[in-house]
């Protein structure tokens, strides 16, 4: 094999599906046959051009395929394995990598290398990226990454079977947060949406309360709720300030705020609130170890066992060669989108 298929940026909103060289996988990394990738909402950021996306080489890391090669010095993958992927690599002898925080390994590298990552035919890991899977289809295995993005901000929250929790945002992972929530238990589940369909799916995945933005301020909905006291702990997922001040007005005093979203320009925030409230606000970054094992390992064990139903999101799926038609249904939400998946 000499050439493949790859999805490349040209320009703001513009993605093609091209003809790239294969180049078969560097030592201590493996190429997989990809065979279901996600659009992430990161990737929206580059397709509108408020991150800078990379022209040279597909993105995408919400995936899902059967290893085709191995390279030199690779050892427990073998081709044919399904396999998923975190979407970094890490060096294992750093600091943060020694105690056990790999996600802020000094060394953190994109998972693919400088090859193409899920919006490929063919797609490089690094081998500690790669996780093998039980059995599971291949869409449940691409959305094992997002789910294990969500298990992080639970646990980040602390959240337990006495917790009230709030979710702030629809979207994917707003969505498996809620779905996350419900696993572990917690005591009551509210979550904000903008679309009918988000929704209609928060209602299916078993949302206590849903709040239509559109129509209902969530300050309110909340003071009524808990009689001005607010929630134990507030995931935010959208990265606007209005969200991160409602996030903060909901919470109630010593409450737990999980910053999850990309957040891709800065905000200006009333910080007033946080100092007379208490409140602990923390980031969540990707995945890692949450207790003894890693997000991942959790992810795939929620999917597995059913737990997590989490192809309900999947409200869209084409094939790789339209990935022009997928990423404008992924970034108009007004199309009934929630996950939008690319599969071959």
């Amino acid at each position: 094999m000499t050439t493949m298929k790859a999805a490349l940026y040209t320009g703001i909103r513009e993605i093609e599906w091209r003809e790239v060289e294969y180049q078969p996988p560097a030592p201590g990394y493996i190429t997989l046959q990809t065979k279901s990738s996600g659009i992430c909402g990161s990737d929206l950021h580059n397709y509108f051009g408020e991150w800078p996306p990379t022209h040279e080489r597909a993105t995408g890391h919400e995936l899902c395929g059967a290893v085709a090669e191995v390279g030199k010095g690779v050892t427990g993958i073998q081709p044919g394995d399904l396999v998923t992927a975190e979407c970094f690599s890490h060096c294992r002898t750093c600091h943060y990598c020694r105690i056990g925080s790999y996600n802020h390994c000094r060394n953190r590298k994109w998972f693919s290398g400088g090859s193409h990552g899920g919006f490929a035919e063919y797609t490089t890991a690094h081998a500690n990226s790669v996780f093998k899977l039980p059995d599971l289809t291949f869409e449940q295995g691409a959305l094992v990454e997002p789910l294990a993005v969500a298990h992080r901000a639970l646990a980040q929250a602390n959240a337990s079977y006495q917790d009230r929790v709030a979710i702030i945002g629809g979207g994917t992972i707003g969505q498996l947060c809620l779905a996350v929530a419900k696993a572990i238990g917690v005591r009551e589940t509210l979550i904000t949406t903008k679309y009918p369909q988000q929704a209609d799916l928060a209602r299916d995945l078993g949302a206590d309360r849903v709040v239509d933005i559109t129509a209902t301020d969530v300050k309110d909905v909340v003071n009524d709720l808990t009689d001005g006291m607010g929630y134990d702990a507030v995931i935010e997922t959208v990265g606007t300030a209005q969200n991160f001040d409602d996030s903060i007005a909901i919470a109630r005093r010593h409450a737990m705020i999980v910053l999850v979203a990309g957040y891709f320009k800065p905000l200006e925030v009333d910080l007033r609130s946080i100092v007379w409230s208490e409140v602990n606000i923390t980031g969540s970054n990707c995945y890692g170890f949450s207790g003894m094992r890693t997000d991942f390992d959790i992810a795939i064990d929620l999917i597995a066992s059913g737990r997590v139903q989490a192809t309900k999101l999947v409200t869209h799926r084409y094939p790789f060669a339209s990935i022009a038609e997928a990423f404008h249904t992924a970034a108009d939400k007004k199309s009934g989108s929630v996950k939008v998946h690319l599969v071959q």
